[in-house]
Formats: C-alpha cells, structure tokens, sequence
C-alpha cells in the first residue's frame, strides 16, 4: 500500500518548471559559447605577445576583447558575435606582427 502513495518531486511540481529549466540551459549554452570564445582570444594574445614580443598589442587586445564578452552577455541577441569579430581582429593582426 505504501507504495502506491509515494511522489517523486516531478509529480508533485509537474511541468511549471519546464522554461524555467530552458531557460538556465540556454542561458548555460550562451555563457559557455562566450567563454569559449573568450579564452580563444587570450590565447591568440599570448600568440601575439610571445611571436613578437609586443605586449601591450596584447594587452589591449585582452582589454577590448572583455569589452566585447561583456557586451555580448549583456545584450542577449548579440551573443557571442561581438567577440568573435574581436577574435577574427586579433588573428589579422597576429598575421601581420608575425612576419
């Protein structure tokens, strides 16, 4: 008999939670796709500092590139493209310091 009475959590709360689930995974998926690409960019200043030697073009390329992550998670239809258009920014100029 007793068995037939027990509740899990999801039948006592059922569905109403649902978007609220969806909601933390997108905005899960959207932080890690900006910080991905974030990190992405750190390693292309290392590249560039430690190619050339030239450290404050990374240093300022690491500064504007957390601009652009800062941006990117604060306007939710931007996303992760403003730092991507810094990442692509930084691999031209990685392309031209290291020659």
């Amino acid at each position: 008999m007793a068995a037939q009475h027990e509740h899990t959590q999801t039948d006592m709360h059922g569905d109403d939670d649902f978007a609220a689930h969806e909601s933390t995974y997108e905005g899960f998926i959207r932080l890690a796709a900006i910080g991905t690409v974030w990190v992405l960019t750190h390693v292309v200043a290392l590249a560039i500092g430690g190619t050339s030697g030239r450290w404050v073009l990374a240093g300022f390329w690491i500064f504007v590139s957390t601009i652009a992550a800062v941006v990117g998670l604060a306007v939710r239809g931007l996303d992760w493209k403003p730092v991507t258009i810094v990442l692509a920014m930084m691999l031209a100029s990685l392309l031209v310091v290291s020659y």
